[in-house]
């Protein structure tokens, strides 16, 4: 189920001069937001001729930018403005052309859903960047945990680490799970090889794969361009760049930053991933970055810019910015591998008007200007 916020942030962008592009791999909740988007506008008073919602994904649908185009025209009222809805859009072969067509050339307010990343290029490219792109991500703990009694908040929590929440797995048996997982992952990476017309597979497979495997930890792109050949997969520098941007719908890269410079650094970068399921589904990942990435997942959702940080010789999990706010956290291990004292050490070394949190497994005390959260009460919002 899509948070209500998801609605809110539609409904700000309405009438921006701008084409709205919900984004999200399959699965996600992209076609239900649009639907009740359709249900708010009526609501507010907009007459169903004013609607047009086109759905994409039946056997029946448009197949090219002018079978699109025509069947737009075709249905446009006799009114000042009326709201043009495009579910799974990136079925329709070059259906960019017809997006700009109708922008530039009717009172159309545009949304559409689709999940494919070289799409949102294509159509930003043509708009001169005239486009908002609200990305959409698998539901919140908070959302998974309703699926668990009240008595049962630590299993809910153990579910949402090991499997996500993107692939429901509540109920099912356990010798099932490694299964439904790794078959849901791997048909997520399939519709992203389609949906981008991507000629090389195999390469794009492998590449997700290794940025499981990797999750969390910094990604040397020589080591990696060498991995990928000695597996076998024919490639270079550039393929992986573009295959990376690609696959940004499943693992997304952090940047380093300089923290007492507050620069970005160059080099060096982590990948984490929309849904703890699809790390499972592709690889055997360490509890200490399945508990990273949960929270990485929740920083993006509530619409922070995350990097993690460098202080000298010591690392900051995340460092997140939205707007003016800037915050840096530091997360620990659920089975106390790491002292509070080594955790902390970072965050002590920044300035005390500095908002620092350190994310724990229990409660802790006396840390000074360090806030401590922990995991469950940060990814339930509190």
């Amino acid at each position: 189920m899509v948070k209500n916020f998801y609605l809110e942030k539609i409904l700000e962008l309405k009438n921006n001069f701008s084409v709205k592009i919900i984004s999200g791999v399959r699965g996600v909740g992209k076609t239900f937001l649009l639907k009740t988007f359709a249900e708010k506008l009526r609501a507010d008073g907009v007459n169903d001729g004013e609607i047009i919602f086109i759905d994409c994904s039946t056997n029946d649908r448009p197949k090219n930018f002018q079978q699109l185009y025509n069947l737009v025209m075709a249905k446009i009222p006799e009114s000042e403005k009326f709201f043009l809805l495009i579910d799974d859009i990136d079925r329709v072969d070059e259906c960019e052309k017809t997006i700009n067509a109708i922008f530039v050339g009717t009172p159309a307010e545009i949304y559409v859903t689709c999940s494919s990343a070289t799409l949102v290029g294509k159509i930003s490219a043509l708009l001169s960047k005239n486009c908002d792109v609200l990305k959409i991500y698998p539901p919140s703990f908070s959302e998974h945990a309703k699926k668990f009694s009240p008595k049962n908040l630590s299993n809910a929590l153990q579910n949402y680490l090991r499997c996500g929440s993107l692939i429901d797995t509540v109920g099912a048996g356990e010798k099932f799970i490694p299964a439904i997982l790794r078959g849901a992952a791997h048909e997520l990476i399939f519709d992203i090889v389609e949906k981008n017309s991507l000629q090389n597979a195999r390469l794009f497979r492998q590449l997700m794969i290794n940025f499981a495997q990797n999750v969390g930890k910094q990604i040397n792109p020589h080591q990696l361009l060498k991995i990928l050949t000695d597996g076998g997969c024919s490639t270079n520098s550039n393929s992986i760049q573009v295959y990376s941007e690609i696959g940004a719908q499943l693992f997304i890269k952090l940047p380093r930053l300089d923290v007492r410079r507050g620069k970005i650094m160059p080099v060096g970068g982590k990948f984490y991933c929309i849904d703890n399921g699809i790390i499972a589904g592709l690889a055997e990942v360490d509890e200490k970055f399945l508990v990273e990435n949960a929270v990485c997942v929740e920083l993006w959702r509530r619409g922070y810019n995350v990097s993690y940080g460098q202080a000298g010789m010591m690392t900051i999990t995340f460092v997140a910015q939205r707007g003016d706010e800037k915050i840096f956290i530091n997360v620990l291990p659920l089975d106390k591998s790491i002292s509070i004292r080594k955790g902390t050490r970072s965050l002590r070394s920044l300035p005390a008007d500095t908002k620092k949190i350190l994310i724990t497994a229990k409660p802790v005390k006396k840390l000074g200007d360090i806030e401590n959260i922990t995991l469950r009460d940060f990814l339930s919002g509190k």
